[in-house]
This record gives structure tokens, sequence and C-alpha cells, in this order.
């Protein structure tokens, strides 16, 4: 099988997102980049469980200092806080702000518009195997 070069594939993929986004979405979203919406709902749908630096870096498959830059940058835009933690001064629980809250609601429907525009003519099925796919291709990448 000749080979179709997936790494280039994927990164044009992931352009093309970005561009949709910049040109579909309001302004006040383009003021965040595609990491902190993500970040946002991962603080979202992780809120009954205390969520630190850690997390984030294991989840996203990032580096220790892309999440610190990340959060800097979140905590000046007030969308998230880093609070100290009872037991170990060291460890700083996340939390999304009311703001970070507001951002991520604003975020919900432009993630359903760009699943539906990215899904679709596919199956059930074939989105299935597409997630298998690509999960493989992460645990690949972790080897």
């Amino acid at each position: 099988m000749k080979s179709k070069d997936i790494g280039r594939q994927l990164a044009s993929l992931n352009h093309l997102i970005k561009r949709t986004l910049e040109k579909e979405h309001s302004s006040e979203l383009m003021k965040i980049s595609a990491a902190n919406g993500y970040i946002l709902f991962y603080l979202h749908d992780n809120k009954d469980k205390d969520v630190f630096q850690k997390d984030l870096e294991e989840y996203f498959s990032i580096t220790r200092s892309t999440a610190s830059k990340i959060l800097s940058l979140m905590e000046t835009k007030n969308l998230v806080r880093r609070g100290g933690v009872s037991g170990d001064a060291r460890l700083k629980k996340i939390t999304i702000t009311e703001k970070g809250e507001e951002m991520r609601q604003t975020l919900i429907e432009s993630r359903r518009h760009m699943e539906a525009k990215l899904t679709a003519n596919f199956t059930e099925g074939e989105l299935e195997q597409l997630y298998a796919y690509m999960q493989r291709m992460k645990e690949n990448m972790k080897k």
C-alpha cells in the first residue's frame, strides 16, 4: 500500500478546522486558542473532582512547560484559577472561572457545528472505526 503521509493529512485537517473556526465565529471566541477551549471543557466535565496541571498534561499529551504556559495565559484571561490545596503547597487545583464557564457555553454551539461538519456523510460505524484508528495512532505515538 502506498503511503498517504498521514501526519501531513492530519496537520492539513487541523489547519482547515482552525481556518473554518476563524471564519465562522465571533471575535470573542477568537481571543482563546483551541487548547484553551479543550481545557475549559475538560474542567467542566471534571468539576466534581480536583484537577491539577499533571492531569491536563496526561489527558492532552502535552509537556509540563506547555501546560504551564497555557494555564498562565488562561489565568491572565481570567478563564481559570489556580488555587492551593491544604496539605501540599506545591499542588495547585485548577478551576474554571465564571468568565471561563461563559466562554465554554459559547464554545458549545461552535463545537456542535464543527463536529457536524467534520462527520457529515459518515455512517455511525465509520465514525466508530475512525475513532478507533485515531486512538491507536495516539497509542503508537506514545511508544
